[in-house]
């Protein structure tokens, strides 16, 4: 059996799933704050919780889609030093569906006929499986991008 420890210094994904209320996003934070101060990596966690306790796990004030790195006073006032780095998000389905349309439109007119379509908007606002889809998505471009080891 992999320890936690050496499962952090392994580069590439951590996901931990379950069903709800069972410490996912406790887990995922734990591990983050973990990879960062025993490791040198950079580390990012992602969560899909709509009710921002990693947010608030992480002391951060901002949060939403876009990730931010955690200069925290958790770690101050623990006098706990972060020798890799850490960032966080929360995966805002809409946003992050319009962020991948405009990625891979050819033009600004093309990206705004899409992201206008009746069609586009009735699929990323009510088709349900589509927060798993744009899970998968962050995942695949936050590891595909390079800036990130965990």
């Amino acid at each position: 059996m992999t320890s936690v420890a050496e499962l952090i210094q392994r580069d590439g994904l951590i996901v931990v799933c379950g069903s709800g209320g069972v410490g996912k996003t406790s887990i995922s934070a734990a591990l983050g704050v973990l990879a960062a101060t025993q490791t040198e990596k950079r580390v990012l966690v992602l969560t899909v919780d709509p009710a921002k306790r990693l947010a608030n796990a992480l002391g951060l004030r901002e949060f939403g889609n876009v990730e931010v790195q955690i200069i925290s006073e958790l770690f101050k006032t623990s006098n706990t030093k972060l020798r890799g780095s850490l960032s966080a998000a929360m995966i805002d389905t809409k946003a992050s569906w319009d962020d991948l349309i405009s990625r891979h439109t050819p033009d600004e007119a093309t990206r705004n006929s899409v992201l206008q379509n009746s069609l586009y908007k009735n699929l990323t606002e009510r088709f349900v499986h589509s927060h798993d889809y744009i899970a998968v998505e962050r995942l695949y471009q936050a590891h595909s991008s390079g800036a990130y080891d965990l």
